[in-house]
């Protein structure tokens, strides 16, 4: 993170366009963290005051850079047979990359060329594979082309399955901002445990980014080796299963991540 106070003359001027670049390196957080005058605790300020005007840089993006974006995407779709190409909307929000490190109290995921929110191909693949191999039942085609769809691994034969999965990309968004009421920060922090958890603590709200619902993402699964129309078709339907009830991101219990057709 660069330090907002060497960079606050220089940035004045700035218009960026790049909204990974405004989160990671120049979003000006001012001095909350610095310890206040005559005092040893820090500003009582949090980092969730900031998150409106966050939202304000973000809704700046590169046209351009985005246009070519869906241009190579085409080119590389071509290049390949589709099993599955489909603009999918969410249901309600979207939270991906919560878990990175952030000044803020959640992560959130942005590609770093484009500035633009996405859901990556691994995380895509990687959720997918496991309600596969979790949730469908033995006689599922699907279930029992597991291996040459996603490959082995592990204890077998290290072997590339057949299916490529891209990054699934925006074709609209919005943001928005979500909160989580924590009941019982004193006894969670409290190290000697000498707090119990009791209702009298006053709740600590903490403000995260989302992908606002009707958000609209582009979800494309293409095949290296051409398959049989029933696996394919099979294979479509159980993506739209899984993004319809399962969902990709954090928070999938709540609602979140779930993806409907437009």
């Amino acid at each position: 993170m660069v330090d907002p106070q060497k960079i606050k003359e220089k940035t004045k001027s700035m218009e960026c366009n790049n909204s990974s670049l405004n989160y990671e390196k120049l979003f000006p957080i001012g001095n909350h963290d610095i310890p206040a005058k005559g005092k040893d605790e820090r500003n009582t300020k949090k980092l969730s005051d900031f998150l409106p005007c966050l939202i304000g840089k973000f809704s700046k993006y590169d046209k351009n850079a985005l246009e070519s974006l869906w241009n190579r995407r085409e080119r590389i779709i071509k290049s390949f047979r589709k099993t599955f190409d489909q603009e999918l909307q969410t249901k309600k929000y979207l939270m991906v990359g919560s878990g990175c490190p952030s000044i803020f109290d959640n992560g959130f995921t942005l590609m770093r060329n484009y500035g633009i929110p996405y859901i990556p191909a691994s995380a895509f693949k990687g959720a997918f594979s496991h309600y596969v191999e979790q949730e469908l039942e033995g006689d599922n085609l699907v279930w029992q082309k597991r291996k040459l769809l996603f490959g082995k691994g592990k204890d077998d034969e290290n072997i590339r399955g057949n299916l490529v999965f891209l990054d699934v990309i925006p074709k609209c968004y919005s943001l928005g901002i979500d909160i989580i009421n924590n009941h019982f920060q004193p006894y969670y922090s409290d190290e000697k445990n000498e707090k119990p958890p009791n209702d009298y603590y006053d709740p600590v709200p903490v403000q995260y980014l989302v992908i606002a619902s009707g958000s609209i993402f582009r979800f494309t699964v293409l095949e290296k080796e051409k398959m049989e129309d029933n696996l394919r078709k099979e294979v479509s339907k159980e993506l739209i299963n899984f993004l319809g009830d399962f969902g990709l991101g954090a928070k999938t219990s709540y609602g979140y991540g779930l993806f409907k057709e437009v």
